[in-house]
């Protein structure tokens, strides 16, 4: 069996005709009807009836079709898979960073940097939760990312750096009652009886313990409640439906209509990529992430309640 055989067969199969077949394909029907036959000789059966002019596929010629064209469907799929496999190796490379992050300092350097070393290479940017970023590296559908250290570091196949620390915020809408008083005379306190929201992307123990280990120090554990993802977090913030703790590189924290303030608690931020994941473009990549990172102005890093 060979694919000539398996692609005359299927062109006769669509066409139910051995005469459209030959002038389609500018093949003689002797040499198509040659093909199939040794490819019937090898199934065992027969794949085709022809009566008065007539061609029809048989019950096992269906049975083979059905086959064949999910062969042929697989086999486009899977070389296009591995063009892509081979191109991302030479020409492309995935980051992902945390969802919600202000990326504009960082970015534009990291690509700049990145297109000088590597001119012909392609980058692409995802950004995700936690969990989505940390099964990118796992699936190897990511090839770098930037994210909270608690959740790369329990992954023995990981090599993580820690690049930065970042001051958690407490985030509010400007509806909010509190949001009438100063920004610096608030506490994370003054919060105890409101609602909580997170994404339910980072539900599991872990990001419970952290929040309410957020909030244990002033004195009260939050009532909390997970919505779909990150966006869903800050449309209920917005609109005065609870509020949220997040860091303070979370760019909706400036909008017009949110407030926040700083609270004493820190995350540390780290750059992942698989231990396997060392080729050239990878390890450079990683490097330029760290360097930028650390060096972030300080006016950028600092922390400063939003007035």
């Amino acid at each position: 069996m060979n694919d000539l055989q398996i692609d005359y067969f299927m062109a006769v199969a669509t066409n139910l005709s051995f005469t459209k077949t030959s002038e389609e394909l500018f093949v003689s029907q002797p040499a198509i009807s040659r093909q199939i036959s040794q490819l019937e000789k090898e199934l065992g059966t027969r794949l085709f009836t022809r009566n008065n002019q007539k061609t029809e596929l048989t019950e096992t010629g269906k049975l083979y079709f059905d086959l064949f064209s999910k062969y042929k469907a697989e086999l486009i799929n899977t070389k296009l898979l591995a063009s892509q496999i081979e191109g991302r190796d030479k020409n492309l490379i995935r980051v992902g960073f945390l969802e919600g992050w202000d990326l504009f300092n960082i970015i534009p350097p990291m690509m700049e940097r990145y297109n000088a070393m590597f001119p012909d290479s392609e980058v692409v940017i995802n950004c995700c939760g936690v969990k989505e970023l940390a099964s990118g590296l796992l699936t190897d559908t990511l090839d770098l990312v930037v994210t909270m250290q608690n959740s790369v570091r329990m992954y023995s196949e990981f090599e993580c750096s820690d690049v930065a620390q970042l001051r958690k915020v407490l985030i509010y809408s400007s509806r909010h009652p509190l949001a009438q008083r100063p920004a610096e005379e608030l506490s994370l306190k003054d919060f105890s009886g409101d609602l909580f929201i997170a994404p339910w992307e980072i539900v599991d123990k872990m990001i419970i313990d952290a929040i309410s280990n957020y909030t244990r120090p002033y004195g009260f554990v939050p009532k909390l409640r997970f919505v779909k993802n990150h966006e869903s977090t800050i449309t209920c913030v917005r609109n005065n439906m609870g509020v949220m703790i997040a860091d303070e590189w979370v760019w909706a924290k400036d909008a017009d209509d949110l407030r926040w303030i700083p609270f004493n608690a820190i995350d540390t931020i780290s750059v992942a990529r698989l231990r396997t994941r060392d080729n050239d473009n990878v390890l450079a990549m990683e490097e330029i992430l760290k360097d930028i990172i650390y060096k972030l102005p300080e006016s950028n890093s600092a922390t400063r309640a939003k007035r």
